[in-house]
Order: structure tokens, then C-alpha cells, then sequence
């Protein structure tokens, strides 16, 4: 990904707020289903659902990752 300067390679092998963050974009932005997206990732549609959850709240707590997803929407949307 062009704004985390990581190959989807490498978000696929780590766990935590990026990967989350990809799931997230997919989903919303992409329009990929859940089992799409896990797909891609190499995981289960359930994984894909909990990794959305957990960083909704995430974000709510985190401002950091709050701007860093408002940059990659901006991103995405130009």
C-alpha cells in the first residue's frame, strides 16, 4: 500500500492495525465481501469481521490511527 509503504505481502503475515485497516478499506471503499477479503488475506470471513470490530474501537481511542484512516480515505478518494 502506497500509504503505509508496505507490500500487501507483508500486511498479510502481521497482525494488529494495518491488516485491520486494509479489511476495513476493502470492505467499505473496495466493496469486497467478507469472505472476499479474507480470501485475499489469507484468513477466515469471521476474522474479517472481528479485525473491522476491533478497530472501530480502536479508532475511538486512538487519534493517531483516526487520522491515519481519514489520510488513506483522502487518498483513496482522489
Amino acid at each position: 500500500m502506497k500509504v503505509t509503504g508496505r507490500k500487501i505481502e507483508e500486511i498479510k503475515k502481521e497482525k494488529g492495525s494495518v491488516r485491520q485497516v486494509v479489511m476495513d478499506l476493502l470492505y467499505r471503499v473496495g466493496g469486497l465481501m467478507r469472505v472476499e477479503i479474507g480470501e485475499i488475506l489469507g484468513m477466515d470471513y469471521s476474522t474479517v469481521s472481528q479485525g473491522r470490530r476491533r478497530l472501530r474501537e480502536k479508532i475511538k481511542e486512538d487519534r493517531k490511527l483516526k487520522i491515519l484512516m481519514n489520510r488513506i480515505e483522502r487518498y483513496l478518494s482522489a
